[in-house]
């Protein structure tokens, strides 16, 4: 399906005549269960995939893509499809647009060793191929998209980010599986405080949107690709993959998962499986340039359910250091 100006401006116009019709909640639920970190997800739509880590981090066996490089990939999308509605929008005629997004970080802080916890730095390469547009056009087509991508906002603004932990009691063995779990995080912790640049990482995810839709496909780091679309509800949309903002629902629900396994591990907590619920709503007001002060993701909720023998109290303690790396 083509994306057309005259369905945008009819989007616009829905918009203003009703506040809440460009209302969403964006959302994704996940489990982790078994020896290593791969974790299962499952997003609107009828998509699903696995996430996991690199078989260099301990429980790791590469069957999916890790949440970090997923995260990078919900962004590099999302920048796509925004130019993409604009550059319509703007009667630019776009023939492409592919973003490569590289995200900086220590993990000595995610294991509890250096003071920053999280990226230190976010960079995002646009390459626009529409050769009949003036640098001029151009710019105003970068700023356009600067100030209402859903996903800029939140990544350069504090997010509402409220998580809880739910405890479920165990169906099977109650004994903690996966030592070894432990011993490669603390050869992790070990690295770090030898060398406070050992655990120095870059993540990242290419990405290209040819074509009249919307569709695009991400690249991403061990050979994992994954297809983003919108839904046919949005002009240019054909559903054939998950849309940017789900997926970063899910970078964040299996990254909380794998955290709290690694942490779990370390503390002796018996975890037989976690799984998250994320939910974060939004008004697409500011996308379509409307409600400028609604732009992006403003809260994000995440509820983990923990199926162990532990007491409340202990996974309320686990929670604590899942929180704070």
């Amino acid at each position: 399906m083509a994306t057309k100006k005259e369905d945008i401006m009819g989007l616009i116009g829905a918009r203003q005549e009703d506040e809440s019709c460009l209302t969403f909640t964006y959302s994704s639920e996940s489990k982790l269960a078994g020896d290593g970190v791969s974790t299962k997800v499952t997003l609107p739509g009828g998509f699903d995939f696995t996430i996991d880590e690199p078989e260099a981090f301990p429980g790791g066996s590469n069957a999916g893509p890790n949440p970090l490089d997923v995260m990078c990939a919900s962004l590099g999308t999302c920048q796509e499809i925004t130019y993409k509605l604009y550059a319509t929008v703007m009667d630019i005629d776009l023939k492409s647009v592919s973003a490569s997004v590289d995200a900086d970080i220590n993990l000595s802080g995610f294991v509890g060793v250096g003071e920053k916890v999280g990226f230190s730095g976010i960079n995002v390469d646009i390459t626009i191929d529409a050769p009949d547009a003036s640098d001029e056009q151009l710019d105003a087509l970068k700023g356009a998209v600067d100030a209402h991508c859903p996903l800029v906002a939140p990544l350069v603004n504090p997010l509402d980010l409220t998580t809880k932990v739910v405890k479920a009691e165990p169906t099977g063995s109650t004994e903690i599986p996966q030592k070894n779990l432990v011993e490669g995080v603390m050869a992790l912790i070990g690295a770090a405080k030898e060398d406070d640049k050992a655990l120095q990482s870059k993540y990242s995810s290419s990405s290209v949107l040819n074509g009249d839709g919307l569709l695009t496909t991400a690249t991403l780091t061990g050979g994992h690709t994954i297809v983003v679309d919108e839904p046919t509800t949005m002009p240019g949309g054909t559903n054939k993959g998950t849309n940017p903002l789900d997926l970063f629902c899910a970078s964040f629900g299996t990254c909380q998962e794998i955290t709290y396994k690694y942490y779990g591990q370390v503390m002796g907590v018996h975890i037989q499986s976690i799984s998250c619920k994320v939910e974060a709503p939004i008004d697409l007001g500011g996308l379509v340039g409307l409600a400028d002060d609604a732009v992006g993701l403003k809260s994000m909720t995440g509820t983990i359910t923990i199926e162990s023998s532990a007491s409340q109290e202990e996974l309320e303690k686990l929670k604590e250091a899942v929180d704070a790396h």
